[in-house]
């Protein structure tokens, strides 16, 4: 079975190495926490230039064209982190734009 898994910013960003740095900050003491937090956020930050510096960047490669499918597809990455309340509204936009676009479809100008 192939796996269809869109790749995030995260994925990018983040290597099983700076995910166990990430780890390991609460167990240090009080003073190194911070030098190690901007050392992680430094080492991010070099992973994210050098992703989007390459010519076959991974995220330009699962990018949606412009339009209403962008814009659904950035709707539904968001929602995974919103509290229920929040995914009832995005899911109530998510409606109204089908509507609308049935609504297009149906009556042509």
């Amino acid at each position: 079975m192939e796996d269809n898994k869109q790749v995030t910013y995260d994925d990018m960003v983040q290597t099983r190495n700076i995910k166990m740095l990430k780890s390991i900050i609460p167990f240090l003491d009080f003073r190194s926490q911070k030098p190690a937090a901007l050392l992680i956020q430094y080492l991010e930050f070099q992973n994210a230039n050098n992703a989007f510096s390459r010519p076959d960047n991974s995220m330009a490669a699962c990018s949606i064209p412009e339009g209403s499918d962008r814009r659904n597809a950035m709707l539904s990455a968001i929602r995974q982190y919103c509290t229920p309340k929040e995914q009832e509204a995005i899911d109530t936009v998510l409606n109204f734009f089908i509507v609308m676009e049935n609504y297009d479809m149906f009556n042509p100008k």
